[in-house]
């Protein structure tokens, strides 16, 4: 009876155990908080898998990623509102990305990239564009869903981090980056100012970038206001 009773308090210590985010000191997100976030779900062109990344609205009819996550994709399924991949507010398939025209693969430069929504997706309290900006101060937050046992996590988690221009843009926190979460946004002061780029930890600023992202988008950016007017439906 007692190796039975402690192999039951195993299994209840593996249950509560489990995590399906990032495991670092972050937070549990509330939805609503960064209603800009998106998390994406890619079928790859080659190989006919799926892929996991995320992104940021930007516009009523604009997603921000990395070039990495949608270069070879044949559908993107974009979940926004979302805290939990399970229960998004809404979601959309779409086929058209817009890769930046120096985008390296190789190199990992100019990994951004834009995804053209072909409709316009409506602003609520949990489904909101985020503006860009080249300046940030020192502090800012990343959220990511992460992962558990190597598979995409679920629930999003946001984190305190440090950003740095000292040396290039970086972005450094109580967190781990991963592969899913490529795209994902890096907010400072209520505007974006940069994306995950690589699963090393790798950030890319979005400074140099808002002269192309304009020019694609035709959204002017201010890091003071939304792109676009907000209209709670």
């Amino acid at each position: 009876m007692k190796g039975f009773a402690f192999v039951l308090l195993c299994v209840l210590v593996a249950v509560q155990g489990r995590h399906t985010g990032v495991e670092k000191s972050g937070s549990p997100a509330a939805l609503g908080e960064n209603p800009w976030l998106v998390h994406l779900r890619i079928a790859v062109s080659t190989s006919g898998l799926l892929d996991t990344c995320a992104g940021s609205l930007i516009g009523s009819g604009w997603v921000l990623t990395a070039a990495s996550c949608v270069a070879d994709q044949r559908f993107i399924w974009i979940r926004y509102g979302v805290v939990d991949v399970i229960r998004p507010s809404f979601v959309t398939e779409n086929s058209q990305a817009v890769l930046h025209p120096e985008y390296d693969a190789a190199s990992g430069k100019n990994n951004l990239a834009l995804i053209n929504l072909n409709r316009v997706i409506e602003t609520t309290e949990n489904i909101a564009p985020i503006s860009l900006s080249g300046s940030a101060s020192e502090s800012g937050t990343f959220c990511a869903f992460g992962a558990s046992d190597g598979k995409p996590g679920e629930q999003l988690n946001c984190y305190e981090a440090a950003i740095s221009g000292d040396d290039g843009f970086s972005v450094s926190g109580d967190f781990e980056a991963t592969e899913f979460d490529l795209g994902a946004p890096v907010v400072s002061e209520g505007a974006q100012v940069g994306l995950l780029t690589g699963s090393d930890g790798s950030f890319t600023g979005v400074g140099d970038y808002i002269d192309w992202i304009e020019s694609a988008t035709g959204i002017a950016f201010n890091a003071e206001a939304a792109p676009e007017a907000v209209h709670f439906v």
